[in-house]
């Protein structure tokens, strides 16, 4: 325990000094570089420490789910108008910004484009704003509300078939739960049984068919104080199993043939993926080949595709994109693009394109955080900005995610137009990436969209 606190007390003091990793409610940590060849800050590498051993284990520590279930009353809740903000035009958030480093004052934002302006002829996305969930056809512009507040509802995920789906809430209490629900909202029901984080929101998955729920919860055993658990739940049966011993853990993904759950394992320098075999509960460890700093794995083809740094310090982080076989063999570079903070890349449903999603810090430590978006080809070549004619630090791209045509993008364009603040307007938008000059088309104010994989 002591030594896990020196550990944590460590960790924060190169925090202070360097660069943040991502937060983990989804928010990117703004990051640092405009072009993906900056060049990385200098500070010392910290030692790398041990990583907890993993092992399967069978011993349930969370709740399950009660039946029936019966959701709690509703509260009332203010019915008063918001008080209004003034946004100002760009010249005036050029003249008060007060950021170390130079705003891209040259630039003008562009203007968004009409969601009617795109080559969709039907889709159905969902996303959340202000603690509930959203949904929207695509093909009529119609938005409904799909969830009714009483705490926060987050994190929509469309299954595989496209008529239900998960989404993480607290309001049974302060504790987490994973809930299922019919595409337009009925039938909202518990799937898990009540579980905490660390900090922020946790970190859950649930397979292509919606049989099974990975979920990451807070370490109840007081000696494992910091770390987390790995829980597997049958949502038949609502059999709810520990897999594996405390460690820290997350972004956490089922393959998609649902018989294998991957995750990232360890602290900082220390990271690394390991896998785990549904059939068999067996938890596997895979190499790191000498890399730090992972991103969750993502398939593409046969192999798995992930970002990873070369050195183990905050400050000094280099990233790129890597493959590996399904056992962690055989690691190798994918593509020359690199940025100097983190990554995040996800695979178009064909395999065909890579959207990389990347946050890099401009201007040291206190300075403002750039979130950009860029494409790839399949095999990391003919990298594109997607979000670059958007001037910084004024705006914020992050969170992509495909449509199921293998074209349209969508993510959340934050507008935050002054220095330190937190994003006060976030949009849904789409883009069209076969369009070289395309701009985002407006779909809703929200965040965190979900496509549905039936068109």
């Amino acid at each position: 325990m002591q030594e896990r606190t020196q550990r944590t007390a460590i960790a924060w003091l190169l925090l202070a000094a360097c660069t943040p990793r991502p937060t983990s409610d989804g928010e990117p940590p703004p990051p640092p570089s405009a072009s993906n060849a900056a060049a990385p800050l200098q500070c010392a590498d910290p030692a790398p420490t041990a990583s907890p051993a993993v092992a399967t284990s069978p011993a349930p520590s969370a709740e399950p789910p009660t039946a029936p279930y019966q959701p709690p009353e509703p509260t009332a809740e203010s019915t008063g108008p918001a008080p209004r903000k003034t946004i100002g035009t760009f010249d005036d958030w050029v003249k008060a910004y007060a950021g170390l480093g130079e705003p891209e004052a040259e630039k003008r934002p562009p203007r968004l484009r009409r969601a009617r302006e795109l080559a969709l002829a039907s889709g159905r996305i969902t996303f959340v704003r202000s603690g509930d969930v959203f949904a929207m056809d695509l093909a009529t512009g119609v938005e409904a509300q799909l969830t009714r507040k009483t705490q926060r509802n987050v994190a929509p995920t469309f299954l595989g078939d496209g008529r239900r789906i998960a989404f993480l809430s607290n309001r049974d209490g302060m504790a987490w739960r994973v809930f299922l629900m019919n595409a337009d909202g009925t039938e909202q029901r518990p799937i898990t049984g009540k579980f905490s984080a660390w900090y922020g929101e946790p970190s859950f998955a649930i397979s292509p068919d919606g049989a099974r729920v990975a979920y990451v919860a807070r370490a109840r055993a007081p000696a494992d104080e910091g770390l987390e658990e790995l829980h597997l739940v049958e949502v038949a049966s609502g059999d709810d199993q520990r897999i594996g011993q405390p460690a820290t853990l997350s972004q956490c993904t089922f393959s998609p043939g649902g018989d294998a759950v991957h995750c990232v394992a360890g602290e900082f320098d220390a990271e690394h993926l390991l896998s785990v075999e549904l059939a068999t509960r067996r938890v596997r460890r895979l190499p790191d080949a000498g890399n730090h700093m992972f991103s969750a794995a993502r398939f593409l083809g046969d192999r798995l595709l992930f970002s990873a740094s070369e050195t183990g310090a905050l400050c000094c982080q280099r990233s790129r994109l890597y493959t590996t076989a399904l056992d962690g063999t055989g690691i190798k570079g994918l593509g020359s693009f690199w940025v100097s903070g983190s990554m995040h890349p996800e695979v178009s449903p064909k395999g065909s394109k890579i959207a990389v999603a990347w946050s890099v810090r401009v201007g040291g430590f206190g300075a403002d955080y750039w979130n950009e978006l860029t494409l790839l080809d399949a095999n990391g070549g003919a990298d594109r900005p997607l979000t670059s004619a958007f001037p910084r630090p004024f705006y914020s791209a992050y969170e992509p995610a495909w449509a199921p045509d293998d074209r349209h993008l969508a993510f959340t364009l934050s507008l935050c137009p002054y220095a330190g603040c937190e994003p006060t307007i976030r949009s849904v938008v789409v883009i069209d990436t076969r369009d070289a000059k395309a701009v985002p088309a407006f779909i809703a104010y929200g965040r965190g969209a979900s496509w549905s994989p039936v068109p």
